[in-house]
């Protein structure tokens, strides 16, 4: 019998500490995932956006057509061989591969800084912000709507430049 309950105890006490790892685990801030799909997602979609026209014919902003944007343009017109990426599709990829790859729990904010279509350069923000506010609701720290802990949320930033090369 009593090593029966020493069994339980056991038991009981391997439940509680997987329950208590996962509860902290979900509250700790970390952004190396974050930032491994930011750099992955940054680089798959620059190669989705490559404009094989332009590498082929050596098509650029001629002042006529809306293809591509004047201000992000620093390329010769005319030349083959030019890498450049089209802005449009590099931000419908690239929200499409991040929607697909980040975790659903968890609220983003994407911010494309810079986009510059030839040479193919890119600045892309991403702002994660982690609320803690079901960490009070379980424990009942709320009093008066005030929160009385430290802070009932935290925002990761991570920022990356990429300029896309070619041989």
């Amino acid at each position: 019998m009593q090593s029966s309950m020493w069994g339980f105890l056991f038991l009981i006490l391997g439940v509680l500490g997987i329950i208590l790892i996962n509860l902290f685990g979900n509250i700790t801030v970390d952004n190396e995932d974050m930032y491994y799909i930011l750099k992955e997602v940054t680089e798959a979609s620059m190669i989705d956006a490559v404009d094989y026209q332009a590498y082929r014919v050596g098509v650029g902003y001629d002042g006529v057509t809306e293809d591509s944007d004047p201000d992000s343009m620093h390329c010769i017109a005319g030349i083959p061989g030019t890498v450049r990426i089209i802005e449009e599709k590099f931000i419908e990829s690239f929200t499409r591969r991040f929607s697909s790859s980040a975790r659903g729990n968890q609220n983003y904010k994407i911010s494309f800084d810079d986009i510059d279509e030839c040479p193919p350069k890119v600045t892309v923000t991403v702002t994660v912000r982690e609320s803690y506010s079901w960490f009070s609701r379980l424990f009942g720290l709320k009093k008066n709507n005030k929160v009385n802990y430290e802070t009932d949320s935290a925002e990761v930033v991570n920022r990356l430049s990429a300029i896309l090369e070619s041989k």
